[in-house]
């Protein structure tokens, strides 16, 4: 059996839940739904009733995380390999087929990928689509070249025996990379993921000034990453972030003071769209985590 996971978080889930059971019907595979929300507004909990109908629908009074959600699936879904999405994604025609395709072959690990649709290429997006084009949109081959760096957690499937021994790490409490410490975490077992050609479609994509406060989390998540893992020199070399940081530094000062003068401009204007530069959003990240690592990071929010 395999399991579809998707944890909910404030989000219509019923069309991927209707997608999913109606490739479940076609498919040749014993498939079952499992959705977990985590935490969500009483309005989307009862939108989201009728999911009950097609599969376990699990609601948590509490937010618990983005990690410790995806490890309480091992509780409730019964497949022998799970399959998680995030609960925003659109899957293509053949979705189910092609991991139980996969899945004959008993891998630990499988990714499938992610593309954005072009709707989005507007002004009040730009930035998030420009960012998740160039940088997480790549086919199997490219992914394959460096698996566990290229590892994502919006669609992927695992062994739960793997997941069994892995887990992600429940004390990231907030938004991001804690799918880079899980695949840091399979490389250092090594444990092999494998990467296909089986991409959703990102189906909410934030505006320029939410994905800047998702990215502000995100770079808190990573500075508390490096503390938790006294700052390895695997995982800072896994980063990409990391490994700039430790380029530079000898310079941390002066590029701090050359963030913190530039700040509020830099971000009003990647906020509204007038710069979509990534080099100058990749400065703005990286003077995020100098003053997180000089300062301390403040405690991650809920999801």
């Amino acid at each position: 059996m395999i399991s579809v996971c998707i944890p909910i978080h404030n989000y219509n889930v019923l069309p991927l839940s209707e997608s999913i059971i109606s490739q479940a019907k076609c498919s040749n595979c014993d498939v079952e739904l499992v959705c977990i929300d985590d935490g969500s507004a009483q309005d989307y909990v009862e939108h989201n009733r009728p999911v009950e109908g097609m599969g376990q629908y699990i609601v948590l009074e509490h937010n618990v995380g983005r990690a410790a959600v995806r490890n309480l699936f091992l509780k409730y879904a019964n497949g022998s390999h799970l399959i998680f999405l995030d609960d925003d994604c659109i899957v293509p025609e053949g979705f189910i087929e092609r991991y139980r395709a996969a899945a004959a072959d008993n891998p630990a690990v499988v990714v499938g990928g992610r593309l954005y649709d072009d709707r989005f290429d507007d002004r009040e997006h730009r930035l998030r689509y420009k960012y998740g084009t160039n940088v997480e949109c790549r086919n199997a081959t490219e992914r394959s070249r460096d698996p566990h760096r290229s590892f994502m957690s919006n669609n992927f499937m695992i062994r739960r025996d793997v997941l069994r021994s892995v887990l992600f790490d429940d004390r990231l409490k907030g938004y991001g990379h804690e799918d880079t410490l899980f695949g840091f975490r399979l490389w250092q077992q090594n444990i092999p993921i494998l990467h296909i050609d089986n991409p959703v479609t990102n189906g909410d994509v934030e505006d320029n000034a939410l994905f800047l406060s998702k990215t502000e989390e995100a770079v808190r998540s990573l500075a508390q990453i490096y503390t938790m893992t006294g700052s390895d020199k695997d995982f800072c070399h896994s980063v990409r972030l990391l490994r700039i940081h430790s380029i530079a530094e000898p310079v941390d000062w002066l590029l701090l003071a050359a963030f913190k003068c530039s700040r509020r401009i830099l971000r009003n204007a990647l906020a509204n769209g007038k710069c979509t530069s990534l080099p100058l959003f990749n400065f703005y990240k990286l003077g995020l985590l100098i003053e997180c690592l000089t300062h301390g990071a403040p405690a991650s929010g809920e999801q």
